[in-house]
Parts: C-alpha cells; sequence; structure tokens
C-alpha cells in the first residue's frame, strides 16, 4: 500500500453511475442500462423503448480463460515501490459517464460495467420535403 498525494483536481461534470472517491475503498461495483433514443417525435406519442427488447441488456459477459491459473500452477509476481507515496500536481478531467470512476487511493476490487443501447429514428424522404434536412443530389446548393 501506498499514499496518494494529489494537489488539485478539477472536475467538471459526473453523471451516470459513476463515482469520485478520495480515499482507499474495499469494492466498486458500479452499473448502468442505458436506452438512448434519438427522434423527431415525443416519447409520449411514438411508444416506450424497454430493456427486455433488446439482448444487449441480458447477454452474459465472456469468460476469460487463464490456462495457467486454471491449471492449479502457483503465480507469483515482486513488486518493488521505490517511493512510499505516488505524489500528482493536478489532475483535470472533463467528464466522466457510463460506470466510470475517478478514485485518488488504495482499492482491492472495481468492477465497471455499462450497457447503453443508441436508438436513432430518422423521418422518411417523404417527410424532409420542404425542411432543411431535405436529401439532394446537386453539392452546390
Amino acid at each position: 500500500m501506498r499514499t496518494s498525494q494529489v494537489g488539485m483536481i478539477s472536475l467538471i461534470s459526473l453523471a451516470s453511475a459513476s463515482t469520485v472517491q478520495i480515499g482507499d475503498r474495499g469494492s466498486t461495483n458500479a452499473k448502468l442500462n442505458a436506452i438512448a433514443v434519438q427522434r423527431k417525435e415525443d416519447h409520449s406519442s411514438a411508444g416506450e423503448a424497454y430493456f427486455e427488447s433488446y439482448p444487449v441488456f441480458s447477454r452474459d459477459w465472456p469468460v476469460l480463460r487463464d490456462p495457467e491459473f486454471e491449471s492449479g500452477r502457483a503465480l507469483s509476481y515482486r513488486r518493488c515501490n521505490h517511493s512510499p507515496r505516488i505524489s500528482v500536481g493536478c489532475v483535470s478531467v472533463i467528464a466522466l459517464s457510463s460506470s466510470s470512476s475517478l478514485h485518488i487511493g488504495n482499492s482491492y476490487s472495481v468492477v465497471g460495467e455499462a450497457r447503453v443501447k443508441h436508438i436513432r429514428q430518422f423521418a422518411d424522404e417523404s417527410d424532409l420535403e420542404g425542411t432543411s434536412l431535405e436529401r439532394t443530389t446537386d453539392r452546390r446548393r
């Protein structure tokens, strides 16, 4: 274990199951399921989107295999910390989102999972006539 020393933290935005922690932690398990829908109509007239409709939210994570560990062989490593302190002057972050973590200190276990389904529903070409979204083949316009 080492001591973490930070002079300053600048963070603009934090959202969607993200954390900022200063100090030691035992474990973190951050999880986010989100459906992001972009469409012209409002949700009340266009219908709702449900997590159950999309397999990405129920799919199992792939199993990571380590043949050395599974065979029962002893794993060992040596660590040499040349300084008892991790020292940083300034940490500047624009945004944290979707189960991310900014942690200053020691951690035993960190698990982060974010599953986001993006849906974009565009209007038919017949609906675009006379709008700024109208498609044209003449690039000079």
